[in-house]
């Protein structure tokens, strides 16, 4: 076996729906950046109701706060079951075709802190924002035909 075989990737995509993964590397990929997005923006409205009761609390007794607050739990929980669907698409794709999608996570984020929180997000940052989209786009343009 020279080393060229061993650059040579076998295909993981039969192999994994050999095993039963019935759902769709693509929507599991989804699954996970909009599962990934919607939990740090509830981890977000949580610690926004934790600050506005906390008082003077050393710094553990802050930290098991915020964990308390149902909306942090819950943003926990959703980003949790977002790393098992990513769990899902790694296992049939290669992950540097895979982890640069998941900068989308920046621009849903975003976008719920500006709608959601009424953060202020300046032309700089939106075009910054659009030039990740438009990286995430080229990146998958680039490896179309590929079986990455």
């Amino acid at each position: 076996m020279g080393s060229q075989a061993y650059l040579e990737k076998p295909a993981m995509e039969p192999m994994a729906q050999k095993q039963g993964l019935a759902l769709p590397w693509q929507w599991s990929a989804l699954a996970a950046i909009l599962l990934a997005a919607s939990g740090h923006l509830l981890i977000k409205f949580g610690l926004i109701s934790a600050a506005q009761t906390i008082t003077d609390l050393s710094a553990a007794a802050r930290i098991i706060h915020y964990l308390l607050q149902p909306a942090v739990a819950v943003g926990l929980a959703i980003y949790g079951l977002g790393t098992i669907f990513w769990i899902s698409a790694v296992s049939r794709r290669d992950i540097s075709f895979l982890y640069p999608i998941t900068a989308l996570n920046y621009v849903l984020v975003s976008v719920g802190g500006r709608f959601l929180f009424n953060e202020i997000v300046s032309p700089t940052r939106w075009l910054g924002i659009g030039v990740v989209v438009i990286g995430v786009a080229l990146l998958q343009l680039s490896v179309q035909g590929d079986r990455a």
